[in-house]
């Protein structure tokens, strides 16, 4: 009998443990004002028993019969917010990254970094997604660290815009030290309205040695007309890249531009890029015809995209993209007739004239031939056998065996020589007649490196090469010239160097050379 009374006595404690519990549970939801209740003074009897009940609870709970919970009894229910309010939940792992992606993109550094540090503490498991997890993460933190970088370097960049080069070559080898971190910042910099900051900038660009990053960004200064100040310096720096990538978009620049300024950068550009597109001779034929600032470039543009695809058959249409147009068949036809209108309007002192560009054009298509200047003489050479002097070389003898009117020298030292045209010329080629002594043409010349420059002392570095076959060693009557090609170059001086021989013998030399251009 004692046994079930103490078993009634136990579960009812527990029943009315539960009820409480719930009941604090339900109380901690309800707003603030429904808490405040009524006091009211127990009888005597309950409050006894209410302290017995407690006393009860605590031999219970140190017996194990009643544990703690998360909405445990008392205490635990007491500490519910004020004012009802909820506890946010805590964010899940992905919410955390994505807020430490917005922490970077608001160049929040330092709580991104904290951000990260927690997610990194958590230490990633063997599983799939935890892999996967650690692998964002790594992404994030990488976005950080370019982002840390950016700031850093944000310094450099505006160093740039200095006149002094010191300055700005220091900052230079700053930004070359972080290309990638660099790259976004150079592109913001060259858009800005300061010119020196983008004349630096484009040439950094240049020196990352990244054309198929820089280029589009050179190009894209030549398509803002507000930066038209900047034109020179993109033209200059697309030049000096001389990779591919900027053809396609400065044709189409150049055709689409309603702005005659700007079509005209553009084709400069163009007439001097790698890679003009083979199209390009029939897309500007419409340039071609018509007059403005962009004429000459226009055509300097037509010639260089000829001479790169090898359309020499030009007016026969051989080498141009197929199905070509009425219209544009018709162009091609007339063109002739329209280089000849140019140059006959007279060449002028610029070398960007149109008459110059229309007659460079007309030689590159065989239309008319490049004549040998006249007025040539040698400025200096290595040295001349008695009976032979350099001076023969430029006096327009050279079907002929009489070494008298042949240019001989020792082979002790490199065959050399430099001839003055007497001022600034456009130079097509130079032709080149071997030593054509009887029985000996091996002593001439075989491979003829060529420079050109507009001061005898800017001749250092050959512009081109050219083998130049054996002479006759007869006197026929029959042109044994070879021509090595100079791409219209504009200069007065130009030196001839033997950079081999046919045959090592007691001396060697040429006979004849002529300077081709106008």
């Amino acid at each position: 009998m004692r046994y079930d009374t103490q078993r009634d006595h136990v579960a009812g404690r527990l029943l009315r443990l539960a009820v409480a519990g719930a009941m604090m549970a339900a109380w901690g939801c309800l707003p603030q004002s429904a808490k405040r209740l009524p006091t009211v003074t127990a009888p005597e009897t309950d409050q006894k028993e209410v302290s017995s009940s407690e006393t009860d609870r605590k031999k219970e709970e140190a017996a194990g019969v009643v544990g703690s919970s998360p909405q445990g009894t008392g205490g635990d229910a007491a500490e519910a917010p004020a004012g009802g309010e909820e506890l946010s939940a805590p964010l899940t792992w992905d919410e955390q990254l994505d807020q430490a992606r917005r922490q970077i993109a608001e160049d929040a550094t330092a709580l991104a970094e904290q951000t990260l540090a927690d997610l990194e503490s958590s230490q990633p498991g063997p599983t799939a997604e935890q892999a996967e997890q650690a692998e964002q993460l790594a992404m994030v933190r990488r976005e950080l660290e370019a982002r840390l970088a950016q700031r850093e370097l944000r310094a450099a960049v505006e160093r740039l815009g200095s006149e002094d080069r010191e300055e700005v070559l220091a900052a230079q080898e700053r930004l070359f030290e972080r290309a990638d971190a660099a790259l976004p910042l150079l592109r913001e910099s060259v858009a800005g309205e300061d010119p020196v900051l983008t004349r630096n900038a484009l040439e950094t660009l240049r020196l990352l040695q990244r054309p198929e990053a820089t280029l589009p960004i050179m190009v894209d200064v030549l398509g803002r007309p507000q930066q038209q100040a900047s034109w020179p310096d993109a033209v200059r720096q697309i030049e000096l890249c001389a990779a591919p990538g900027a053809g396609g978009p400065l044709l189409e620049l150049a055709v689409r531009s309603e702005l005659p300024e700007q079509r005209a950068a553009a084709l400069e550009a163009l007439a001097k890029v790698v890679d003009p597109p083979e199209e390009t001779v029939v897309a500007l034929l419409p340039l071609v015809f018509q007059e403005g600032p962009e004429l000459a470039p226009a055509l300097s543009a037509t010639r260089h995209a000829l001479a790169v695809h090898g359309q020499y058959g030009l007016l026969a249409g051989r080498g141009l993209p197929a199905g070509l147009s009425a219209g544009q068949i018709e162009q091609l036809g007339a063109l002739p007739e329209r280089l000849a209108e140019i140059m006959s309007a007279g060449e002028s002192a610029s070398p960007g004239d149109a008459a110059r560009a229309a007659r460079m054009l007309a030689i590159a298509m065989r239309q008319i031939p490049a004549d040998p200047l006249t007025g040539v003489k040698v400025l200096a050479f290595c040295e001349e056998l008695a009976d032979s002097p350099a001076a023969a070389v430029v006096d327009g003898q050279w079907n002929t065996v009489d070494p008298k009117l042949m240019w001989r020298h020792s082979i002790a030292q490199q065959g050399s020589i430099v001839l003055d045209l007497g001022e600034q010329r456009t130079i097509a080629g130079v032709r080149v007649f071997n030593l054509n002594e009887p029985d000996a043409p091996h002593r001439g010349w075989k491979e003829v490196a060529v420079s050109v420059g507009s001061t005898a002392s800017a001749l250092s570095t050959p512009i081109a090469t050219g083998i130049v076959p054996q002479a006759p060693g007869k006197a026929e009557g029959i042109d044994y010239s070879t021509t090595i090609p100079l791409g219209f170059l504009r200069g007065r001086y130009v030196r001839l160097q033997a950079a081999s021989l046919w045959r090592q013998d007691t001396h060697a030399g040429l006979t004849e050379v002529q300077v081709l251009g106008f």
